[in-house]
């Protein structure tokens, strides 16, 4: 009879089409380095950021984890050696002798050639779906790409049968698309991307004169992301025009970027302050000083579908967040904790935002709510869930 095999003798095998240090490669590392931490040894595949490299760095991140930067020589966004990169993957995976094969996001070539031939050969694959591509390019004008995406999420829950989300939306399309064993596992909270600071601190480091301030920053904002944004803080400066935000990008480059010269008031703009990329470090000195942070989505299926990144660093930071409801993965974990501020009408929303800033007594209790998501939501704890999932298949 053949022994069960333990979690520390497991060898998992992660691939993320990513780059270093952007977008979902935070997931899969997380993801690695939390099952590091349970001792169990795990490789992670991704992109190299580099527009041309023809060679395979390996990097050690500890005893358990080692990081694999894959070769790009960047033709354009399209052609920059995905089929080689998904052709390593599927060479790797069949000759490293992994337990399980993680494959992210179902869409990218460098994920689907390997998932696939090696769920041919009987190996255990897996696929990670955090975004919902067909509405993110439902507008696209290339019907090429269009039917590719279309084509991949569609059929893909149904070849693989293993499917991990990030939301509930995404799990009810998994299950009426042929997946049979599902996970939801949100993006968590990594407890030690930065260290929180002390209010005085927090001044002191960034220079900034004491006042209230609210919170804005990741690395992309979609037209919708923002045009929200800048509607909603519009709305709370008319009511608290001594307020501040923080956001780390320039407003003016999406005003024009967008095409929002007529849309946006730009009386609000002297009152947000530019610091641009925030370092990880400097993080804490940031949520030190802000009183809340604004996320905002668009109503679509895409932004119901993915749980951003960020939201694990505004909980890390034990920020309120201000929000607008969507029915969106986001928007009812947080409303189910009730740590956040949330409406679907924006003048009903500043409202609740000044009365939030009047209230001394009620921010206290809200942040003893995202106290209690953060360590709910850390990857510390969601960790677990992944490894029973494993030790299912």
């Amino acid at each position: 009879m053949q022994k069960e095999k333990r979690f520390g003798d497991m060898k998992i095998l992660v691939i993320e089409p990513c780059g270093v240090n952007f977008g979902g490669y935070y997931r899969a590392f997380n993801i690695c380095s939390h099952l590091s931490n349970r001792r169990i040894k795990v490789d992670l595949l991704v992109s190299t950021r580099s527009n041309f490299q023809l060679s395979i760095k390996r990097k050690k991140i500890n005893y358990y984890f080692t990081q694999y930067e894959l070769p790009r020589f960047q033709l354009n966004f399209y052609f920059n050696g995905r089929v080689l990169r998904g052709l390593i993957g599927f060479f790797i995976g069949l000759t490293g002798k992994y337990d399980i094969i993680h494959v992210c996001v179902p869409v990218q070539l460098e994920s689907n050639i390997p998932a696939i031939f090696l769920k041919l050969l009987n190996k255990k694959v897996i696929i990670d779906w955090d975004d919902y591509w067909t509405s993110t390019y439902r507008k696209s004008k290339n019907k090429i790409l269009k039917t590719y995406i279309n084509f991949c999420e569609k059929n893909i829950p149904f070849i693989i049968e293993n499917i991990i989300v990030v939301s509930d939306f995404l799990k009810n399309l998994a299950k009426k698309r042929g997946a049979k064993k599902i996970l939801k596992l949100v993006n968590g909270v990594n407890i030690d991307q930065f260290k929180l600071h002390t209010r005085e601190n927090g001044f002191r480091k960034l220079k900034l004169p004491k006042q209230q301030y609210l919170l804005a920053f990741g690395n992309t904002y979609s037209k919708q992301r923002f045009l929200k944004l800048m509607k909603a803080y519009d709305c709370i400066y008319k009511l608290r025009p001594s307020i501040k935000l923080l956001f780390n990008h320039d407003p003016d480059y999406f005003i024009h970027e967008y095409k929002l010269e007529k849309v946006i008031n730009r009386e609000i703009l002297d009152s947000i302050i530019n610091v641009g990329q925030i370092k990880q470090q400097d993080l804490g000195y940031y949520f030190a000083i802000t009183e809340a942070t604004m996320f905002f989505a668009e109503d679509s299926d895409d932004e119901k579908a993915c749980f951003p990144i960020r939201i694990g660093s505004y909980l890390n930071g034990e920020s309120v967040i201000i929000t607008n409801e969507i029915d969106s993965e986001v928007a009812n974990t947080l409303k189910k904790y009730e740590c956040a501020i949330i409406s679907k009408d924006v003048k009903h929303l500043a409202n609740k935002v000044v009365v939030f800033l009047n209230d001394k007594e009620k921010q206290r209790q809200m942040k003893n709510k995202v106290k209690i998501i953060k360590k709910e939501l850390s990857w510390d704890t969601l960790i677990n869930d992944l490894i029973k999932y494993y030790k299912s298949l």
